[in-house]
């Protein structure tokens, strides 16, 4: 049976660099050309390429389409690039901003997109108002505005959609995820593509390439599962493709800053933001840079690797002055169910990676406590309990 993130897939979702800058990014991190990675090794473009550090200069026909689009309305066309249980995601070409306009049916079910969108805004801010003592790698995209049905965009707006989606109805729209960029896409085919030890020749390379859903790549960190199928339900595809721990092991990532980066997150969720974190997604994508030269224009050729929480549909609020046991159980169960027992490194079987997990979530958890005064929690004692919670449930 498909699991609710293989049901509720998007191609692509929603962040920007934001305030980051040319001269910032030239501070921290590395520019990489996609010219110069093509004749090395698919495994060392992705070893290079897939870390946080890391700026790619591209010009990919994406790259193109989106930099000549910016200050081109007549060019800023709205295309469908994905499809899920709440609703469908829509790219405004040349746009920092995603859409996701929710299905009818949805607006009455729990998981609607204002509940979501709730969670959603207060997560941010959380991550927010923690980012300068915890400096977590994890970027949480900003949710921009919610859309109505009776809002006034959709009287200038509404027949830019694609025809079966022009009816007004509940939207919001994020900054956006851009998808990895084509040289990475490549080396990923190039690693990944079931070939029966039959190498892929350049022609097949590009004609996977160059199907729609391969262009909307982000790739999921499943660092709680050693290894598994690409695409279980649909044959390979690198619409949120999984990498496995093995995988990123195999490709030398760093997955025990990925492992403490994702818990720093779980304990701003938790901590700062009192939500329980149910099925959410961390995934590898990109955002285009911020010229500060050409008054903050998007200059999508040169795209920085960020590691991004998305996906607060099936999240709860938690109520952090109720008893101690119910706070903890409502994030011990939802640290072990959804998808997030794919994500959360295993304590027992990974053990050196759920090390940094832990003591990532501990650490971050600490200061959000002791800023707001929390003194009836403690991280290291939650963190016990679910080790032995988790016990009973992931085996």
């Amino acid at each position: 049976m498909a699991s609710r993130r293989e049901l509720n897939a998007t191609d692509e979702t929603a962040y920007s660099v934001g305030s980051e800058t040319r001269q910032h990014v030239d501070l921290a991190w590395r520019y990489l050309q996609a010219t110069d990675l093509a004749s090395l090794p698919p495994t060392t473009v992705m070893k290079r390429s897939l870390t946080v550090r890391s700026v790619v200069s591209t010009s990919s026909s994406f790259a193109l389409r989106s930099q000549r689009a910016v200050g081109r309305p007549d060019l800023q066309e709205i295309i469908e690039i994905g499809k899920g249980l709440q609703g469908a995601v829509f790219e405004q070409v040349g746009k920092s901003w995603a859409m996701k306009k929710e299905h009818g049916h949805n607006a009455t079910l729990r998981t609607n997109l204002v509940h979501e969108a709730s969670l959603h805004r207060s997560v941010y801010h959380a991550f927010a108002k923690y980012d300068a003592v915890i400096r977590s790698e994890v970027k949480v995209p900003q949710l921009l505005r919610i859309i109505l049905d009776t809002d006034p965009f959709w009287d200038e707006n509404l027949g830019k959609f694609p025809t079966e989606y022009r009816q007004p109805g509940t939207m919001v729209q994020m900054e956006r995820i851009l998808p990895l960029p084509k040289i990475i896409r490549r080396s990923l085919i190039a690693q990944f593509y079931p070939t029966n030890g039959v190498p892929l020749d350049a022609t097949s390379v590009d004609e996977i390439l160059n199907e729609t859903a391969n262009k909307h790549c982000l790739a999921r960190t499943y660092l709680g599962r050693k290894t598994g199928p690409i695409s279980p339900s649909r044959g390979f595809s690198l619409r949120n493709m999984p990498l496995y721990l093995d995988a990123m092991l195999t490709l030398e990532l760093d997955v025990k800053g990925l492992a403490t980066a994702m818990g720093e997150a779980f304990a701003i969720m938790h901590w700062g933001a009192g939500v329980d974190g149910d099925d959410v997604e961390f995934v590898l994508g990109t955002s285009a840079l911020k010229e500060e030269s050409q008054g903050g224009a998007l200059d999508f050729q040169h795209r920085a690797v960020g590691f991004y929480l998305l996906d607060f549909g099936q999240c709860d609020a938690v109520d952090l002055e109720g008893e101690k046991d119910h706070v903890y159980q409502a994030f011990k169960g939802a640290m072990v169910t959804g998808d997030n027992q794919l994500f959360i490194p295993h304590f027992q079987r990974s053990r050196h990676v759920f090390e940094s997990f832990r003591d990532g979530y501990i650490a971050a958890a600490a200061v959000i406590m002791e800023e707001k005064r929390i003194n009836k929690f403690d991280a290291v004692e939650f963190m016990r309990e679910y080790e032995e919670y988790a016990e009973e449930f992931l085996y």
